[in-house]
């Protein structure tokens, strides 16, 4: 009986693709009349999208000299309820609309110039060198690449980015509390804090000497570390920071922190919960003296490669009807940073898509593909 309740559903899927594109076939059989096509983007479209085809403000994509032929799945997408969040309910509009007026209306668009750029912008996007621009604002506490000058501050350096980031958002949340921590990350994105992430992390450690006659005496004590940090205090797990070669001050403070429940970390208390002072302080002195080991951090792939793998379908310029995707060309870049983002979360259905989102996983990732393809030239 299950097999036969499958066998039914996917014949059920079958048919509806092959009903929405023998209407995406019918709409584009319909004769085209641009100069009604215009009346009806004055009338309804014009207040999002503009008479020449360009959104009129940041995450409203533009539709001049689109593949009309997608422009039409798009909007049968919206009508089926396939599609929503970005553009909600503002395109319920064209379930109003005749065939033939859908059909005049995404001709005219299709049929527009390619848009030319408003300011000049440059498609390079390097996740280091994006991250190097970013932490300024930090180089005053951490030190410009990561490795901080004053004592009681914690290096960055050579840190898991992955970490760098949950601890980072941790502060932003507010889950971490510190003013001046706050203060700086107010205005930085996702994708901004990855960038910075990365930057450290793959910067190389340079810790201080130890000025301790025997820092190995507290390696008696860090029983209840190695599982999570390592038995040198180098982590496998990326969610983990490494402690190895980390600021002794900052260490020491830290994990008292963590004894007297002023850091919360429910883990952290119970297995440091009896830990005396100068235990602590021993603890940190290990730690500090050990050598951190080169993270095995592999950054996301260079923007003009991933692009590479994006052109196989969107640079075909609607010659393939099995594969019909939107030009990406001077598309809007905020515009493309959402919809990259919903293809990644499921929020927006597209098998193809949903194949691709694995290259996705950074939102630094995302925001260099939106940012690569919005500085090009449309066509």
């Amino acid at each position: 009986m299950n097999k036969y309740v499958a066998g039914i559903s996917l014949l059920l899927v079958l048919l509806a693709g092959c009903s929405d594109k023998q209407e995406q076939k019918n709409l584009q059989q319909l004769p085209l009349d641009l100069a009604s096509g215009k009346e009806i983007a004055l009338k309804s479209c014009s207040s999002c999208h503009g008479m020449d085809g360009r959104g009129v403000k940041d995450n409203i994509p533009n539709l001049a000299a689109q593949v009309e032929a997608y422009l039409l799945k798009v909007v049968q997408t919206y009508d089926h309820g396939k599609r929503s969040g970005s553009s909600g309910s503002s395109m319920d509009i064209t379930k109003d609309l005749k065939p033939a007026q859908l059909r005049n209306v995404l001709g005219y668009y299709a049929s527009l110039p390619p848009l030319k750029k408003l300011e000049e912008t440059s498609s390079a996007y390097s996740y280091f060198d994006r991250g190097e621009q970013l932490s300024k604002p930090c180089a005053s506490c951490h030190g410009i690449d990561g490795n901080p000058k004053e004592a009681g501050v914690p290096h960055l350096a050579g840190q898991h980015p992955q970490y760098i980031v949950k601890a980072t958002r941790a502060y932003q949340d507010g889950t971490r509390t510190m003013p001046t921590m706050h203060e700086k990350l107010t205005n930085l994105s996702l994708a901004d804090i990855e960038n910075i992430a990365i930057y450290f992390g793959m910067n190389k450690a340079k810790p201080h000497a130890s000025k301790v006659a025997n820092p190995y005496e507290g390696k008696q004590f860090t029983y209840n570390c190695n599982k999570c940090h390592g038995s040198m205090g180098s982590s496998e797990d990326v969610s983990i920071p490494n402690l190895a070669g980390q600021d002794v001050e900052y260490l020491n403070k830290m994990i008292k922190a963590y004894r007297d429940k002023v850091r919360e970390h429910s883990t952290m208390h119970q297995l440091i919960g009896e830990f005396k002072d100068n235990e602590i302080a021993k603890i940190a002195e290990y730690f500090a003296s050990e050598q951190p080991m080169q993270v095995s951090f592999v950054p996301p792939e260079p923007i003009p490669t991933l692009a590479q793998k994006c052109d196989i379908c969107h640079n075909l310029g609607g010659t393939n009807p099995e594969m019909l995707a939107p030009k990406l060309k001077g598309q809007n870049r905020t515009y493309l940073i959402n919809a990259l983002s919903v293809y990644r979360d499921g929020d927006r259905g597209n098998s193809a898509m949903h194949r691709m989102s694995s290259i996705l996983y950074f939102d630094a990732t995302i925001e260099g593909i939106a940012t690569y393809y919005s500085a090009q030239v449309a066509e």
